[in-house]
């Protein structure tokens, strides 16, 4: 049972509490128990004059450097609670504050839609990459390049800002995802370019697997396919454990890029010139048949010349993130 505290008691632990202190922290300096605290944090004290207990976030607790400080954490690193920020950034005062004082700034911490940063590891291992392949002599007509991409109904508006009319941006209500969306897988290569594997279900191991073996063992290409190396960036469903001895029964020689390394993938630009003929005259696609027409029709009309030099451009990548040390290139 909590005991009744005198007024001034009372008073005490609200002052702690007003401070920014936590309930166990207030508990050890009053030498009171936790549950007494809890009950007499919140309680108006009835005297001559009321007071009432401002729960709002203290200015002395989280002044303007703070905001700062809040601001460059979340863009250097993916943080998945406010009690994780709270404890890197060694700030004063309850958690609870804090929350509060993340939703009076309009500071979301989105856990699932940030890239991580790129970080010393990650250049070592494209230099060691870079170093490996080049030692060993690199023939990018000998190399195959794949990737899966997310087709939306509407376009992105980095793509419409790209193209002619550059001053063109829609109304903030249409810049929202488009409900219509498709995922679709390809793989390119000089003197080669795979149909389109096309699906609404979200990608995984087994449907990757599936669109690979059928979009290259069903091919024909020149130089032939056991004397081809394909390299993919290191997305989950490329490594699924269970689906790996299927692609070596199909007799592909599967390798995989560094991490965070998109700039070494020239497929990424034939991505780039798809979309811009997906959406080069602000089409909108209102249907899943629609869009399927679309991105096989501008995938046919990309030239074959112009998928040649963008994947003869390995090598040069390939010497610049050399040259930098592993740092990122212009690509």
């Amino acid at each position: 049972m909590v005991p009744r505290l005198s007024l001034s008691n009372q008073r005490k632990i609200q002052k702690e509490r007003r401070k920014g202190k936590g309930r166990n922290e207030t508990a050890r300096h009053l030498k009171v128990s936790v549950n007494t605290v809890s009950k007499y944090s919140h309680t108006l004290i009835v005297t001559d004059r009321p007071r009432v207990v401002n729960h709002k976030p203290q200015s002395h607790l989280y002044p303007n450097k703070t905001l700062k400080n809040v601001q460059l954490a979340i863009k250097n690193k993916t943080y998945s609670s406010a009690i994780q920020l709270k404890r890197d950034l060694k700030l004063p005062g309850s958690d609870r504050s804090f929350q509060r004082f993340l939703k009076a700034n309009k500071i979301g911490l989105h856990k699932h839609h940030k890239v991580p940063p790129f970080q010393p590891h990650h250049i070592k291992n494209r230099f060691d990459f870079a170093k490996e392949t080049l030692s060993k002599g690199y023939l990018p007509d000998l190399c195959l390049f794949d990737d899966e991409k997310t087709v939306r109904g509407r376009g992105p508006d980095k793509y419409y800002r790209s193209l002619s009319e550059k001053d063109t941006q829609r109304p903030e209500s249409e810049s929202r995802a488009h409900p219509i969306k498709l995922n679709i897988w390809g793989c390119v290569g000089v003197g080669f370019k795979s149909n389109l594997f096309i699906t609404e279900e979200n990608i995984n191991g087994r449907i990757y697997t599936d669109a690979l073996i059928n979009g290259l063992t069903n091919a024909q290409m020149d130089p032939p396919l056991d004397t081809r190396v394909l390299l993919s960036d290191n997305a989950g469903w490329h490594k699924y454990k269970t689906e790996l001895p299927r692609i070596e029964l199909a007799n592909i020689s599967h390798k995989f890029l560094p991490p965070l390394s998109s700039d070494l993938n020239p497929i990424e630009h034939v991505w780039a010139m798809l979309t811009t003929k997906l959406y080069e005259n602000f089409e909108v696609y209102d249907t899943i048949d629609s869009l399927r027409k679309a991105i096989v029709r501008c995938w046919k009309s990309i030239p074959q010349e112009s998928i040649d030099n963008i994947v003869l451009s390995y090598g040069d990548r390939l010497l610049e993130c050399y040259s930098h040390e592993g740092k990122m290139t212009k690509y």
